[in-house]
């Protein structure tokens, strides 16, 4: 059984009640819920998989990625390229969001680069309308001054927006403003730009999140949680100014 919260926490808790009354053996979650309550609660009667967003508070089962480390990539890249004035346009609560923005804010204490907050701009939907909040978040940073040269967005959705906004005031990428998102989503090099993106395989997750699935219901017993986490990698593209060469390879 497959479903989508929008986005939104209530009908998140309507569905997985659903589930609940279906009997499912196990549930993987992406959740957006502010707090791990409502998780604990369900995670008392079924084994619960939390998928890329995880609760400091909460113990179980979890398989995603280092966001810190996600968030330092992707500014080091940044840095590396020569760009000194960099933002960053996040989520509100995801535990990705956070993680990601603490990464960028270690990696520009690292080099002693100081940014104004206004260079950081958070907002709530971030997934299911991510290129749009990541289009306004574009437009309020554009109104910055100085505006800045180089933009993190914490997913490829909301770097997406951001390109959007860029594009539509007559600037260019990367020469007016770089742009990096995180995610490596299937078309992100066949956009108007090719985008820069800090990549966490899909696939890998789904394997993971699958076999570990199986391990769980296969167990008569609880089993102590266990954290699964996937290594990011940079894949860099003409959005930060990259070399041909380095299109389609890791770098």
């Amino acid at each position: 059984m497959i479903s989508s919260s929008e986005d939104d926490p209530r009908l998140e808790q309507e569905e997985l009640l659903r589930m609940m009354r279906h009997r499912v053996d196990a549930l993987v979650v992406a959740s957006c819920q502010e707090t791990s309550k409502h998780l604990r609660k369900i995670g008392g009667e079924v084994p619960l998989i939390l998928l890329d967003r995880r609760y400091e508070d909460f113990e179980t089962n979890f398989v995603g990625t280092n966001d810190l480390l996600v968030g330092q990539m992707a500014t080091e890249h940044l840095i590396d390229r020569g760009f000194r004035r960099i933002a960053y346009i996040g989520g509100k609560k995801a535990s990705t969001s956070l993680g990601r923005l603490e990464g960028y804010r270690q990696a520009l204490r690292h080099h002693e680069i100081s940014v104004p907050e206004s260079y950081i701009v958070r907002r709530r939907h971030s997934d299911e309308s991510g290129d749009t909040t990541g289009c306004q978040a574009m437009q309020k940073l554009l109104r910055v001054k100085p505006r800045p040269d180089a933009v993190f967005c914490f997913n490829d959705p909301a770097a997406v927006g951001a390109m959007n906004a860029i594009l539509a005031a007559g600037l260019r990428i990367p020469e007016d403003i770089a742009l990096i998102g995180a995610g490596n989503i299937r078309y992100a090099e066949s956009f108007r730009v090719p985008l820069s993106s800090i990549d966490v395989s899909c696939n890998a997750l789904g394997e993971y999140v699958g076999n570990l699935v199986i391990q769980l219901t296969a167990r008569k017993k609880p089993a102590r949680p266990k954290a699964i986490m996937v290594q990011p990698r940079l894949i860099a593209r003409d959005s930060t100014g990259a070399k041909m060469e380095q299109r389609s390879g890791v770098v």
